[in-house]
């Protein structure tokens, strides 16, 4: 008897010491997706400076006086549940980490002349997250007409596809601009 109520106390013991470090797993995660989905945090890298000046510059970004600024989680990260949430900040915080440990340099005009200029990597849940209401009382009637098929369906276009430089303006410009001041440096 005295080994069996042994047992018990050591098991809730252990289920307290258990719970308390899932707690602090808990609270150290959210410090740290928190800390990683400022503006800041993503332009921290070298490699981001032309997507924060197009930003900064764009609809959403903090030199629009009176626009809602978009946070780069709000639109390239999924809001469709929590967990893909995560998964894609780990994922793409793994290969951002990567990519820039390895100084890998992408080839962004390439990429988009092969697939548009104007396909970025947005979420569609990222767009409805803030814009829930597309057809709120007093919008122009002209607003409404263009996004009628949208809500109902009957088309495939994206959000991204008609407001294109919504998120970061003309980004592929500033590419082109960055490429032609390297090839003058190369010249030198």
């Amino acid at each position: 008897m005295r080994i069996l109520k042994s047992y018990e106390g050591s098991t809730i013991v252990a289920c307290i010491i258990a719970f308390l470090i899932a707690l602090l797993i808990a609270f150290f995660t959210a410090k740290q997706v928190k800390s990683t989905s400022t503006v800041e945090f993503c332009n921290s890298c070298h490699e981001m400076n032309p997507f924060y000046k197009t930003w900064a510059s764009g609809k959403h970004g903090v030199d629009s006086m009176g626009a809602v600024r978009a946070r780069c989680v709000d639109c390239h990260l999924p809001h469709d549940s929590l967990a893909n949430y995560l998964k894609v900040k780990t994922q793409a915080g793994l290969h951002d980490m990567k990519a820039h440990a390895m100084k890998k340099k992408t080839a962004w005009l390439e990429i988009w002349k092969n697939r548009g200029p104007y396909v970025h990597e947005a979420y569609e849940s990222g767009c409805k997250e803030c814009h829930k209401k597309l057809v709120a009382p007093g919008i122009p009637s002209k607003a409404f007409t263009a996004h009628k098929a949208y809500l109902v369906g009957q088309t495939k276009r994206t959000c991204i596809d008609c407001h294109h430089e919504v998120g970061h303006g003309d980004l592929v410009t500033e590419f082109r601009e960055i490429a032609a001041k390297e090839k003058e440096k190369g010249k030198d």
